[in-house]
């Protein structure tokens, strides 16, 4: 029996990544779902297990990506959602760190949608998924990296939705607040700054933000479980979603409303505050 569709995952050993590759096939899609070690990856029915490390160069990942759409001659639906968290203040974080942030949750996802752009245009249609992360709307002591790296991502997509729309190809921005997945559990997800470069300067901040994540991890609001259906749901404008267009964005759990939404009401109201003077500049 043919699948109802066919979806590239990333970054699914765990998470949400997992939790959507068990939804995806428990409804008879088949699913494609990838790690840099795909031995990670739990055996599924109707759960393709795949190396993929979107990090690797351009032309190396073209020929990944072409492998794959192979395996079932096209694919359907593409969920950019590998990442990991950097933490450490800007100062104390390297160059090097910086950009090893910047490739694993910007570039690399990028670099997956134009290895498959080809072969969507050539198709003329399929749905891209960028799980980005309510952290994109605010800045947040220790852990700006991360934020930055997500804020990118989120205007990247944004206009590539635009660029790519008259091919038939849409796009879902969907950004999460704290769910209770590994994404913060240290040393899989979570990486810090080495000790050595941490500045006495800093002592206190690097307190409070270890203190954070520590409390945040395994207290997370979000079920990913739930989560991941209604990510499915909302994709496939099925279930829940029924008679619903898919959204251009899509915060997912309570605290992402209400985070993004302050951040909202914070531009409007120095706009307002300021708008005035703002207005002299015009010749």
């Amino acid at each position: 029996m043919a699948p109802k569709r066919v979806w590239l995952i990333t970054g699914a050993s765990s998470g949400f990544g997992l939790e959507l590759a068990r939804v995806a096939a428990s409804q008879g899609d088949a699913v494609i779902a990838t790690s840099r070690i795909p031995d990670k990856i739990p055996k599924l029915h109707g759960v393709t297990p795949v190396a993929l490390d979107h990090n690797e160069p351009l032309p190396k990942l073209k020929e990944a990506i072409n492998a794959i759409v192979a395996i079932y001659g096209t694919i359907d639906i593409v969920v950019n959602n590998a990442a990991y968290v950097q933490v450490g203040t800007v100062e104390e974080s390297s160059p090097e760190e910086t950009l090893r942030q910047f490739q694993a949750n910007t570039f690399g996802p990028i670099n997956v949608y134009r290895a498959l752009l080809p072969h969507m245009r050539w198709k003329g249609g399929g749905t891209f998924v960028t799980i980005g992360s309510m952290a994109a709307w605010y800045p947040m002591n220790g852990c700006n990296l991360y934020n930055a790296s997500k804020a990118a991502l989120r205007w990247l997509v944004i206009g590539l939705a635009e660029e790519i729309k008259d091919f038939g190809i849409r796009h879902c921005l969907i950004e999460p607040g704290f769910f209770r997945t590994g994404l913060l559990t240290p040393g899989a997800n979570l990486t810090s700054t080495s000790p050595t470069n941490r500045l006495p300067a800093y002592e206190k901040l690097n307190a409070k933000t270890d203190s954070d994540f520590a409390a945040f991890n395994g207290n997370q609001a979000g079920d990913p479980v739930r989560g991941a259906r209604i990510v499915y749901d909302v994709v496939t404008e099925s279930g829940i979603a029924a008679g619903r267009e898919l959204p251009g964005f899509f915060p997912l759990g309570s605290d992402a409303s209400v985070e993004i939404a302050k951040t909202a009401r914070n531009v409007l109201e120095a706009i307002k505050e300021w708008g005035d003077i703002a207005s002299m500049s015009d010749f």
